[in-house]
């Protein structure tokens, strides 16, 4: 990411995302949820600054990703929220894009081999030594 913005991605590619953008200084806003208390914990451990809050609920959290923004920090957020339906785009990322003047890069990921959780995102785990290739596009 060339300039500060938001970096979007899927919730199923958080693992991923998650350890490739690791010392990065990223601003991740995670979930509130007891799974989001674990990634919460990852996140912090790897270097990012962790917000817990949910655009979706409308918590007031989310103004302080915007304030990290306008301070010209980057921040990471999954684009279909944290409950899902997965794969579609909730308008947390671009309200918070538009209030902040932000640039959003999408993130895809393309795994090798790799195994998916039966959860509600279809989370996606990469196996050890497997590749990854890792795209930023604008949104």
């Amino acid at each position: 990411m060339s300039n500060p913005g938001i970096l979007a991605l899927w919730h199923q590619d958080l693992f991923a995302a998650t350890a490739a953008f690791r010392k990065s200084g990223l601003v991740a806003f995670i979930s509130p949820s007891s799974d989001g208390e674990i990634l919460a914990k990852i996140a912090f451990d790897l270097g990012y600054k962790v917000v817990r809050g949910s655009s979706s609920e409308k918590t007031l959290e989310i103004r302080e990703v915007l304030r990290q923004l306008k301070e010209g920090n980057s921040c990471a957020m999954a684009l279909d929220g944290p409950k899902g339906p997965a794969l579609q785009e909730k308008p947390g990322t671009r309200w918070l894009a538009e209030r902040a003047n932000a640039p959003v890069y999408k993130l895809e990921v393309r795994y090798g081999a790799h195994f998916s959780l039966r959860s509600w995102d279809k989370a996606k785990i990469p196996l050890p030594l497997s590749k990854l290739t890792i795209s930023l596009s604008y949104l």
